[in-house]
């Protein structure tokens, strides 16, 4: 009886009755039909441990069925279990192939695990399969732009928006493709409709980035507020109010970290457009040692007990908040120790080579550069090379010619010492690249095609760092020709 009551409640909608009368069966008749509809009320109440634990326990005594598979990878991916969300999806496919929902799922998965052909494919199925038009082709399109394929992606989202057109995440995918071809007016109208069917954060996040990129700071900035509506944020959420600009006289004022170290380095130097008052700066551990050098107040471990402040403000936030939009630094703003000493080569030129970011980061496929790519430069410019970075992809020099410094590192007050003792640096965009330019250092900053918001659209230098020196990919993906492009460079360089 139970059983009937908690399917007609799961129909109607009523996810917490349906829940609470399918708790009412006797463990001795849980059914097949059981475990669904417990499964899905709480997948619909986004209970998504509790769902894992039934579909998963499902699996286990119907292992054959092929929807508990999808909506325990569901459940997983919906709790970032993203490798055993793959697993499962492709046990029901395995078990169904034609089910068309598991193929748009791993579509997306294989997505963001960076497996773009098998995204390609998965997309290709589901639309095949008769999944959602809209939905698939939006798939497809996200694949083909994720392997520079923007021709071709550009027509998918214009078809799969002809099938669903009140779908506005569409509309903001294929602005965001325009933006990676820099048809940024073109971008502005598809970002516009998109936000009149549903104005989302992720839309102005989008949005703000796009207007960094093409320079207007401006209105980038004022969008880019957008990110702290977004999920986790920030790493602190203080109980004071937001700092939007008032007199800190006799107040103080908590500025926190957020993103990545890079963005800590580049927006500190935010404290010269900063009022009279104390401000306390809450920021990575391995951050602390280098600013407290260098920033005006005291500077804490964000992770340590904090003092009660009139205000925060998050560090990107004083852009916005101090109206100082492009903030341009026309001299070095932080400081370096002097120790640790760099190691002694063979030759008189001493060069410090950064080929990898943070492999979290969610555009770090294109921006990262496979050390292989280097093997030209270490062969031809005579000059000891150095690794200033610490990490796993240390491990891939092997016989290249690089002196490893991650024995020396202990913070970013040590890599700033090391950097300081090198004649320049070459390195794709990671923190390494903003302390660089933060302290002067001579640098050669290895972008993409369409880089990161701040180095811009064209041109070789950067008013943020003037120290910089920006190299571009000639095309999408095109690591050679950077090398190409920064080798005679070098050599007419070599003392």
């Amino acid at each position: 009886m139970s059983l009937q009551k908690a399917l007609n409640a799961l129909k109607r909608k009523d996810f917490a009755k349906a829940r609470d009368l399918i708790a009412r069966e006797d463990a001795a008749f849980f059914s097949l039909q059981h475990f669904l509809i417990k499964g899905l009320a709480e997948s619909a109440l986004e209970d998504w441990a509790a769902a894992l634990k039934t579909f998963t326990e499902a699996t286990e005594r119907f292992p054959n069925y092929a929807l508990f598979w999808l909506n325990r990878g569901i459940a997983e991916e919906n709790l970032k279990s993203f490798d055993a969300a793959i697993a499962s999806q492709e046990r029901c496919i395995a078990l169904a192939p034609t089910q068309a929902e598991a193929c748009g799922n791993l579509s997306n998965l294989y997505r963001n695990k960076r497996r773009f052909l098998e995204s390609e494919a998965m997309a290709r199925r589901a639309l095949a399969n008769g999944a959602s038009k809209g939905d698939s082709l939006n798939c497809l399109g996200l694949a083909l732009c994720k392997q520079g394929k923007f021709d071709e992606a550009r027509k998918i989202f214009i078809e799969a928006h002809r099938a669903a057109t009140d779908n506005p995440d569409i509309l903001s995918n294929h602005a965001n493709l325009e933006v990676e071809v820099f048809k940024f007016d073109e971008a502005w109208k598809l970002f516009a409709a998109a936000r009149a069917i549903k104005d989302k954060p992720v839309f102005r996040h989008d949005e703000a980035l796009a207007r960094l990129l093409s320079g207007d700071y401006e209105r980038g900035f004022e969008l880019f507020e957008a990110r702290l509506e977004m999920p986790s944020a920030l790493r602190l959420l203080p109980s004071f109010p937001l700092w939007k600009g008032e007199s800190l006289k006799g107040k103080k004022l908590l500025i926190i970290a957020e993103q990545g170290f890079g963005d800590a380095i580049q927006f500190c130097r935010y404290q010269k457009f900063l009022p009279e008052g104390d401000l306390v700066w809450a920021v990575p551990k391995n951050l602390v040692r280098l600013f407290k050098g260098s920033l005006r107040g005291e500077v804490r471990d964000e992770k340590s007990a904090l003092p009660a402040c009139d205000y925060f403000i998050p560090m990107i936030s004083l852009a916005f908040a101090t109206r100082a939009y492009d903030a341009p630094s026309m001299e070095p703003y932080l400081s370096a120790p002097t120790t640790p000493v760099l190691p002694k080569g063979n030759h008189a030129w001493k060069i410090g080579l950064a080929w990898a970011g943070s492999p979290t980061h969610q555009r770090d496929y294109e921006r990262s550069m496979p050390l292989k790519f280097f093997a030209p430069l270490l062969n031809e410019v005579a000059a000891d090379f150095y690794a200033p970075f610490v990490g796993d992809a240390l491990n891939d020099i092997g016989d290249f010619p690089i002196i490893r410094l991650d024995v020396l590192i202990a913070d970013f007050a040590d890599t700033a010492a090391l950097l300081k003792q090198m004649d320049c640096l070459i390195t794709v965009d990671t923190a390494v690249a903003h302390l660089a330019g933060a302290l002067g250092v001579k640098t050669f900053l290895l972008v993409s095609r369409c880089p990161d918001w701040r180095w811009g659209v064209k041109g070789e230098k950067t008013a943020l760092y003037p120290s910089v020196t920006l190299v571009r990919q000639p095309d999408y993906g095109d690591w050679d020709g950077v090398i190409k492009k920064l080798l005679p460079i070098l050599k007419n360089l070599n003392p």
